[in-house]
């Protein structure tokens, strides 16, 4: 019975199966890790948004970095949009608020950058928060 070629193949097949999903978890695992090294911009960043074009009002904006990865959100008038980005090394930056670009360079504890509505064109200061 333990000579049968059917068992063997199937062993063979569940080894073959087990090697591909520990693969394929270190690969993820590695991702992880170096997608939320420590980096020089990581914290808690908050400020406002302010439009220069437009009859829009003030919006506060709230943003957390981790690593390269950026995620937040602002607080618009019609109503809260995610903000999902990348910092570079360099401290520049491009992102996505809602579904229009973000742009703008992180220089040690401030963030300057700016982003467009349909409505209005918005410049955004934002301060690192004091851990």
């Amino acid at each position: 019975m333990d000579n049968d070629p059917r068992l063997a193949g199937g062993n063979v097949k569940r080894i073959k199966r087990r090697l591909v999903a520990a693969a394929t978890c270190l690969l993820l695992l590695s991702q992880l890790g170096s997608s939320h090294a420590e980096g020089p911009y990581d914290g808690q960043w908050t400020g406002t948004a302010t439009p220069d074009r437009g009859r829009c009002r003030q919006a506060n904006i709230t943003m957390t970095i981790a690593g390269r990865v950026v995620s937040g959100e602002a607080h618009l008038e019609g109503g809260t949009s995610e903000i999902r980005g990348t910092v570079w090394e360099d401290g520049s930056f491009g992102a996505t608020l809602g579904f229009q670009p973000l742009t703008g360079q992180f220089r040690r504890d401030a963030f300057e950058g700016e982003f467009e509505t349909p409505d209005c064109k918005w410049k955004m200061r934002l301060k690192r928060r004091p851990e």
